[in-house]
């Protein structure tokens, strides 16, 4: 019995490293794995947040692949007043959620802001969703300061503007090119706080998605934003028409030309990295 005792404990000596070794082992092992499966952020030193506009209906089941490509999101649900991120009021669809982010956030924006809707793709998108957060190079948002997600071969959405205005409170009545010119008209301001000309005729690509840079937010003063979200929350425009004023004209609000046509091929390569303009 003494003897068995004895050749037991040893052979538990004996195995005992053998054991660690093999923890050791399968814990690199799984270190490996979970690291060729979480890829290393690729701009570490840039700040990127995710804005998007939702409803308590809506289904983000994609919205992970936000984190995996180090976006950090925030998630207005626009008719849900206990929700973590809210809006003041539910009107003029997605351009509440994005002007609320604007004014909450101004004195510390981050570095890069992709406003987004809450689908994992719709068909005015070339890929999904989870790929545009993916493939979407911060660095040419910072370059640029706005770009389209939507790369297109030509212009879309061209709206030629009469520039005839009529006062904010007659809007209900007035075709859609005198409601943006009126829009434009009495928010559209200079570095001096001079009213700009209502252009002649504009363009971008569709849908109210796109990214910004801290920089092209900061080209409003906060009263310009402050001032625009005032006018959605008390226009007697239904939801549908004030957000496509403010969805048709984002890109002026953001500092680019009036007509904002990016050719297909730079825009595929600047944006995404593909096509023939990258070779």
């Amino acid at each position: 019995m003494l003897r068995r005792s004895r050749v037991q404990r040893l052979v538990a000596f004996a195995i005992r490293p053998l054991l660690l070794a093999v923890c050791v082992s399968l814990f690199c092992r799984g270190r490996r794995i979970f690291s060729s499966s979480t890829p290393n952020n690729p701009h570490p030193h840039i700040e990127k947040a995710l804005v998007i506009a939702s409803t308590s209906s809506s289904n983000l089941t994609w919205l992970p692949a936000a984190h995996s490509a180090y976006w950090t999101p925030r998630v207005y649900v626009t008719d849900d007043p206990a929700a973590e991120y809210r809006v003041p009021v539910n009107k003029g669809n997605e351009a509440m959620a994005y002007l609320t982010f604007i004014i909450d956030h101004y004195a510390h924006l981050p570095d890069v802001m992709f406003f987004h809707h809450d689908h994992l793709q719709a068909w005015h998108q070339l890929f999904s969703s989870e790929f545009e957060l993916a493939h979407l190079n911060p660095e040419t948002v910072r370059e640029q300061g706005y770009v389209s997600p939507r790369c297109l071969p030509g212009c879309e959405n061209i709206i030629e503007l009469s520039g005839d205005v009529v006062p904010l409170a007659d809007l209900k009545g007035a075709n859609r090119d005198v409601q943006i010119s009126t829009v434009l008209h009495e928010f559209l301001r200079d570095d001096q706080g001079r009213k700009m000309d209502v252009p002649g005729k504009i363009a971008a690509p569709c849908c109210a998605q796109f990214a910004v840079s801290r920089e092209a937010v900061l080209r409003r003063p906060l009263e310009t934003w402050v001032a625009l979200r005032k006018w959605l929350m008390e226009t007697e425009l239904d939801s549908r028409s004030s957000g496509r004023v403010l969805e048709y004209t984002w890109h002026l609000w953001l500092g680019m030309e009036p007509v904002f046509c990016p050719k297909e091929e730079q825009c595929l390569c600047d944006v995404y990295g593909l096509g023939n303009a990258c070779v």
